[in-house]
């Protein structure tokens, strides 16, 4: 599923290569895996190929970037799953449709914040911090 998402398209510069976009790079994995296991959206995720869902699932991530930052800076009490993430990628979809996946990232998101507390990488506390991460994966993968 790593190779479907790109970790390049979370960075253009040299600088971007930071934790917190690294984060945002793990969670669209994490929505690209909990969608393709959703058996509630399994019906609207069969109209979508692979790399038409990866890309959203890219985009729905780094959109939620300023959900996350409000939520860091105290402007917002909760980290917000914002309807139209989902409607400005997918103009036909249904309302329905939207929450259902909303939902989805919602569990995505609260999944992968569970295992961010264990990760000694610290993506969101050190988010503004070069993540070597990028280089790795750059060189063929976490361990090389």
């Amino acid at each position: 599923m790593d190779d479907i998402i790109l970790a390049s398209w979370f960075y253009s510069y040299e600088f971007e290569k930071i934790k917190f976009n690294w984060f945002c790079y793990e969670y669209a994995l994490k929505l690209y895996e909990f969608i393709k296991e959703s058996r509630k959206l399994k019906k609207w995720a069969s109209g979508l190929d692979d790399i038409e869902l990866a890309r959203f699932c890219a985009y729905y991530a780094k959109r939620m970037k300023k959900s996350a930052e409000d939520k860091l800076a105290g402007k917002t009490d909760a980290t917000e799953h914002d309807e139209e993430y989902v409607s400005d990628y997918f103009h036909t979809n249904t309302g329905r449709q939207n929450v259902a996946i909303i939902e989805v990232a919602g569990y995505a998101w609260d999944k992968l914040l569970s295992v961010c507390e264990m990760c000694p990488t610290r993506c969101i506390s050190e988010r503004f911090k070069y993540c070597e991460l990028f280089d790795r994966m750059e060189r063929g993968g976490y361990f090389s």
